[in-house]
């Protein structure tokens, strides 16, 4: 539970104009202390950042508040996102895949993807870009919920396979902690950066996703790792990205990715292109390990 300083650092809206969406629209309805202080849940504070993501973006307070009250994740999804440009004429493979839950075409769409090519080349110029044609499709209603999460699985599944596959890091190289935070569950994109980069020599501790804070904490206490990656897939993970960010920077140097990485202040910002990030940074460590 937050006090409403605290939700209005997490969610970037001063309490001001918090305290208004909340009695104007009743955009959130938040529990009250026994001294009569207004408390804001996790679900409150994902609220509020959709709410200014959709008045940012151009739209009036009310018409934003009314979808948002409707449908929190719909109404996430009508935000504009940023494209990733496609260097490969098989991006609409996935949702294809998705829609007749072609169980061979996915595997050898797969297969293909990855047979003997640059890893870069296959995570930003053809896997990211058919992640975003497949979400696209889904939200648009071509593809079906479970159509979606068929073609994740085995995408998740092939990459964690790649990534297995990677030759051990040399030993006393350096070492990245990547996951995400608290509530933020869309590992795609971290993993396929964590493939990346393990194939640059860097030692990879991956975490996946929906870590608490308290673990981040230990975890990267311990490990004392040159770097921590996280990112910010969906505007609704930005309250916990936040959180996780402040409680990072005192102990090690953080990059953000994801679409929503710029809403952020503090982390190094990776861009948009997870393959292109990991070899910048796995070139950065190993200079700096070297001098």
């Amino acid at each position: 539970m937050y006090t409403v300083s605290r939700a209005a650092e997490l969610t970037g809206v001063p309490s001001g104009t918090l305290r208004k969406w909340e009695q104007r629209y009743g955009v959130v309805v938040p529990q009250r202390t026994p001294g009569n202080y207004r408390l804001y849940d996790d679900e409150a504070v994902r609220r509020l950042v959709v709410m200014r993501s959709l008045v940012d973006a151009g739209w009036s307070a009310q018409e934003a508040a009314r979808h948002v009250v409707e449908d929190t994740a719909g109404a996430e999804a009508e935000l504009p996102r940023r494209g990733v440009e496609a260097t490969d004429h098989r991006v609409d493979e996935l949702a294809a895949c998705a829609r007749d839950f072609d169980v061979p075409r996915l595997e050898k769409a797969l297969s293909d993807a990855f047979a003997g090519r640059d890893l870069v080349t296959v995570v930003d110029g053809w896997l990211l870009p058919s992640l975003e044609r497949l979400g696209l499709a889904w939200r648009r209603g071509d593809v079906s919920v479970a159509g979606e999460h068929f073609v994740t699985a085995a995408v998740q599944r092939r990459l964690a396979q790649v990534l297995q596959a990677q030759p051990a890091a040399p030993v006393g190289g350096p070492r990245v902690v990547v996951g995400l935070a608290r509530g933020c569950r869309h590992e795609l994109g971290v993993l396929a950066f964590s493939l990346v980069l393990r194939s640059r020599g860097v030692q990879v501790t991956y975490l996946g996703g929906d870590l608490p804070l308290e673990a981040w904490i230990g975890t990267v206490t311990l490990l004392e790792p040159e770097a921590v990656v996280l990112a910010a897939p969906t505007v609704e993970d930005l309250p916990a990205v936040r959180e996780a960010v402040e409680a990072l920077l005192p102990l090690t140097s953080v990059l953000l990715g994801g679409a929503h990485q710029e809403a952020v202040a503090g982390p190094e910002h990776l861009g948009h292109l997870p393959g292109a990030g990991a070899v910048a940074l796995a070139d950065r460590l190993h200079r700096a390990q070297a001098s």
